[in-house]
């Protein structure tokens, strides 16, 4: 039986944190959403329960997806949390810098149906059969 997640999702677009949200919560997930990427680490910071995994849009004001993914891996209570880089497109270079920066998983963003169906993909096939063989 797969396990129901606890997710932060990271964007400054509000109809993709709405979509992303419908999605994961029809699947039974938790789901936190933020707009800041500044909040977002505040809570991280503060807040004793932990996600299970983290979403973050590349693109970003203030603290863009590279800086927050950085913050993350240098931190020893959040450095283990499966990390999911969001973006419209994934040249093979920033993939393997993403990757050497600790990145578990890429979603890209593309025709909504097709996005709707790898994120279900990626949550019910591949998070949650990792947190349930990691029990």
């Amino acid at each position: 039986m797969k396990k129901a997640l606890t997710l932060f999702y990271l964007d400054d677009d509000f109809e993709d944190l709405d979509f992303f949200q419908e999605v994961a919560g029809d699947l039974g997930h938790t789901v936190r959403v933020f707009a800041d990427g500044r909040i977002m680490l505040l809570v991280l910071e503060t807040e004793a329960v932990k996600p299970d995994v983290i979403f973050l849009d590349i693109h970003m004001p203030i603290l863009n997806g590279q800086e927050i993914l950085e913050i993350i891996k240098k931190t020893d209570t959040l450095k283990d949390i499966p990390v999911v880089m969001v973006s419209g497109a994934y040249p093979k270079k920033l993939v393997r810098h993403f990757s050497e920066l600790g990145v578990n998983y890429f979603l890209k963003k593309h025709h909504v149906h097709d996005y709707r169906e790898s994120l279900k993909e990626l949550l019910n096939d591949h998070l949650a059969t990792r947190k349930a063989t990691a029990k």
